[in-house]
């Protein structure tokens, strides 16, 4: 008789455990389905950061075009040194080109 409670209370503890570990990979399973949408969430949100900051500085840069003439002239300097960039730029692609 002994051996026969004990088996039946291994038996219980085992489905018990089994029963905690379905659970507990369910739980997990929501887990990652949480992650993943957390993930993209995060990427959307980097990107119209990066926008937000990127029309920032358009809006920084049309307000010192308008504004006084300190403004003005850094403006200019700025404008001009990207200009000067990517004229460079033209030159390193046509260079590329003719080889």
């Amino acid at each position: 008789m002994a051996c026969k409670s004990i088996i039946k209370h291994i038996e219980a503890q085992a489905e018990r455990i089994i029963s905690q570990y379905e659970k507990l990979e369910a739980d997990c399973e929501q887990l990652r389905i949480e992650r993943d949408a957390l993930r993209v969430e995060v990427r959307e949100q980097q990107e119209q950061l990066r926008e937000l900051k990127a029309e920032v500085q358009r809006l920084r840069l049309a307000e010192s075009l308008s504004g006084n003439t300190t403004d003005k002239t850094k403006s200019r300097a700025r404008i001009n040194l990207l200009l000067r960039e990517v004229d460079k730029c033209i030159a390193l692609l046509t260079k590329a080109e003719e080889n």
